[in-house]
Parts: C-alpha cells; structure tokens; sequence
C-alpha cells in the first residue's frame, strides 16, 4: 500500500507540472505529463495486485486513473481537432489511425473503469465525451463503412449518456440540455424527416430541466442561484429557436411530400404562438420569470 500511495504523490506531481505556470517548450506538454501521471496510477494498480490487497486505496486508485485517462482523452481531442462540436467537413483534417486511438483510447478506458466501480455518472460523462469526438469524425472518413462505423459509435455514445442524464440528479440539468442539442444536431446532420423528427424530440425532452421542480431544487442548493438561472436562460434560448428551425425544416419536408397531411404545419402554428405569448422583458424579466416563459412556450409545442 506505501508502494501505491508513493505512485498516487507521483502522478500529482505529474499533474503539477502540466499547469501552465510550468509550461516548457516540449511538444504537447500537457499530454506528456498526463501521460506519465497516468503511467504512475497504473503502477500503484500493479503495486497493489488486486483490490483485495486495500480496497479503500485501490478504488481511490481506479477513481483518480480514470479521470486521468478522460482528461487526457480530451486533451487531445482538442489538441487535433481543435475546441467546438462542427464535424470536420476536409478530407485534409482526416485523423489517423493512430491518432484515433491516442484519443479514443483512454477514453474507453475511463470508460471501463467507471463501469466496473459502478460509477455511473462519471461512466455517462466519458460517453459524452466520446460521442463528441465521434460525431466530429464521422463526416471525413475513407469510405462508406467507416463513416457508417464512426456515426453509429456517436450515436450509441449520445444514446448511453442521455439514458443517465434524463434521470440524472438535480444539479445535471445544463449538462442534460447540451447533451440534448448536441444529440439533436447528429440527428439533423444525418437529415430526412426521421431524424429531423428525432432531432426535434430530443429537444423538446429538455422541457422539465426548466421547469418548476428544476427551479426550486436549484434554490434548495443555493438561496439565488445566479450562475444557474443565467446559464439556464442562455440554454432555453438556444433550445427555442432549434426547435423552431427544426419545425421549420419539418414543414418544408411536409410539403414536397404533396400529402394532406399538415402535421407540423399545424405544430408551427402552436410554436409561433407559443413564442409570442411569451412577452420576455429583458429590463423588467427576472432570470426565474424568463425561465419559466421559456419552459411554458417549450413545453407548449411539446
């Protein structure tokens, strides 16, 4: 165990010497010391030999290893692909192989280790994480099967992180709502009127983290929740007009199919009246009333 916890002081270090205040000129300086702190967690693993040894030591041990590894996943997601969610539209931006796997790789494995500790909410955050990658991907692959291949794995990624997310605690709800206008832009980007329709319910599923018992968690947690209400408006904002660029899109779809049938023409109806009735005064309008219009108009269309 003194073995273990000496790695553990020696990824810290590592850890350390990844701020920027110890920056160097090195190449990739950050996932080197990630890297080499990982590398030490993985020692005090083989130190340890098996979770019966100390398990209280042990799982601090996989806890801290797999934050590490989605750390460093990340990292270098960013490093290669740059910040944002756009997929990658040049063959030129093209990962390699080995690239892929830099990234992926430790992903999986925070991924693993979350789910064997059962630790489920940190096991949906690494899906996020790697279905943010994959849906950045998908759109330059070599061929057909790959972008097939690249596309499902966002997917079942978007999909495993917002089965926990939808019922996650209070405290999750700008997670859940970004979760879902990320899903929701894979949806359209794949376009036709199925996954524009998909689009649209993933959402239009947002509706209840605005809503009243959102709310009075969030000042359960904290008397004026500033910081929650302001991000919550900014979100609902986005939410709204997805939603009515999406009802948009469904209706001209409508059309070229020369139907009777007026499904979302009727639904844009609802939706523009909807957003008129909600009257938001930017001067007059607390965050918690603007909030709420935002919730009635959303769950209005829904």
């Amino acid at each position: 165990p003194n073995l273990a916890l000496l790695c553990c002081n020696l990824c810290q270090c590592s850890k350390l010497r990844a701020n920027s205040i110890f920056a160097t000129s090195e190449p990739n300086h950050v996932e080197l010391c990630l890297q080499s702190a990982a590398d030490h967690l993985v020692a005090a693993h083989d130190a340890l030999g098996q979770r019966d040894t100390d398990r209280v030591t042990w799982d601090m041990v996989s806890q801290e290893l797999a934050a590490t590894f989605l750390v460093l996943g990340v990292r270098r997601r960013q490093s290669l692909l740059g910040g944002g969610t756009t997929p990658l539209l040049h063959n030129t931006l093209r990962l390699s192989p080995g690239q892929e796997r830099s990234i992926v790789k430790p992903m999986e494995k925070a991924l693993q280790i979350y789910e064997d500790s059962g630790n489920a909410h940190q096991a949906a955050a690494a899906h996020y994480q790697l279905a943010l990658f994959f849906a950045r991907v998908w759109t330059c692959q070599r061929d057909e099967t790959k972008t097939r291949d690249k596309l499902s794995a966002a997917f079942a990624h978007y999909n495993a992180a917002y089965a926990y997310f939808q019922h996650a605690p209070p405290g999750n709800e700008s997670t859940f709502v970004l979760l879902c206008l990320d899903l929701a832009n894979l949806y359209a980007a794949v376009s036709g009127e199925e996954c524009l329709s998909k689009a649209l319910d993933r959402c239009l599923g947002s509706v209840d983290s605005f809503g009243v018992e959102a709310v009075e968690a969030a000042q359960q947690r904290q008397p004026q929740p500033t910081d929650w209400f302001e991000k919550m408006v900014t979100l609902a904002k986005t939410v709204e007009e997805r939603v009515l660029k999406l009802i948009v899109s469904l209706v001209k779809l409508e059309k070229t199919r020369n139907t009777s049938a007026a499904r979302f023409k009727d639904v844009y109806r609802v939706a523009l009246t909807a957003k008129m009735s909600m009257n938001i005064d930017q001067k007059k309008d607390t965050h918690i009333d603007q909030v709420r219009k935002y919730h009635n108009c959303l769950d209005e269309i829904k």
